[in-house]
């Protein structure tokens, strides 16, 4: 009976060696993938660079980053017109997109220098708000002429211009540009947030 105690209390002091031991702590890169598992077979291609955009707001910093096979929208110092494109390829200190040349019936490649790159416009989906980016524009404009335009049957309208109408459509639509600059927010490269290209080893 003895022999049996002192084997049980042998067997709870092995469990409790066991789980004393410290866990394994998982690096960004390692914690970035059980986050978002779809990105495991893109995150070693091109010799395991990646785009990474660390945002600085309010004492934090947010790390977003961007694989082969991702859309990227940004502008650069030369051409300040949004483009959106999705990344083929990344250097050192380059990304590279290509474009389908009707003319010559095959795809251009162009090269970005990341010093060259103006701003960065992210897409985020926020339920409700993303929608509201959209919707509420909208329901602005249609409250505005459903009121500023009134039928008197047929083909003929009578135009009047309400104040107040015309102060509520607008509190909804500019509503909608707050959502919009949160659901697709732009970020200025160099000074606080950076753009640069990451490595993994």
């Amino acid at each position: 009976m003895r022999k049996k105690i002192y084997l049980i209390l042998l067997f709870i002091a092995s469990m409790g060696c066991a789980y004393a031991q410290p866990q394994q702590t998982l690096d960004a890169n390692e914690l970035f993938l059980k986050q978002n598992p779809q990105y495991r077979s893109t995150f070693t291609k091109d010799g395991g660079r990646y785009l990474v955009l660390d945002v600085y707001r309010m004492g934090k910093i947010r790390r977003h980053r961007f694989f082969v096979g991702d859309e990227l929208t940004f502008s650069t110092k030369q051409k300040r017109k949004k483009s959106k494109q999705t990344i083929v390829a990344v250097s050192d200190s380059s990304f590279t997109y290509s474009t389908y040349n009707d003319i010559l019936g095959e795809y251009e490649h162009t090269e970005v220098m990341i010093s060259d790159v103006h701003k960065i416009r992210l897409s985020r989906n926020i339920p409700f708000v993303t929608q509201g980016a959209v919707m509420l524009p909208l329901a602005g404009g249609v409250l505005l002429l459903t009121d500023t335009f009134i039928t008197k049957g047929g083909v003929d309208f009578l135009v009047q211009f309400d104040p107040k109408t015309a102060l509520i459509a607008g509190g909804i639509a500019s509503l909608g540009i707050l959502c919009a600059k949160a659901s697709f927010p732009k970020y200025r490269v160099g000074g606080k947030h950076q753009l640069k290209v990451l490595k993994v080893y």
